[in-house]
């Protein structure tokens, strides 16, 4: 059985995430992590004996394979300006990519 969610739990992972709550939203949020625990505790009844592990939800048969949506391959280029045009975006010499982190 699982270690009981409570508020304290809630404050400490929204500390350890840097983010503040209201004491309604760490109510709520309790009750929501207390719910989810408590659903993947149903989990751990499940026989699992014989069963290999997977790294992906599908073994690429059947109609939900996944699949790439294009060959991967080297490509070669000549120089910067090559590279450049075939950015979709850049400023100036330099390949503009979406931001990542705030």
């Amino acid at each position: 059985m699982a270690a009981k969610i409570t508020s304290d739990t809630i404050n400490k992972i929204a500390r350890l995430a840097n983010l503040k709550f209201t004491p309604d939203q760490l109510e709520g949020y309790t009750e929501k992590f207390a719910s989810v625990v408590k659903y993947v505790e149903k989990l751990n009844s499940l026989d699992t004996k014989g069963i290999e592990p997977t790294a992906h939800a599908t073994n690429g048969e059947g109609a939900v394979a996944l699949k790439n949506t294009r060959e991967d391959g080297v490509v070669k280029f000549s120089g910067t300006e090559e590279i450049l045009d075939a950015a979709p975006k850049k400023s100036g010499r330099l390949v503009e990519v979406p931001k990542v982190i705030e």
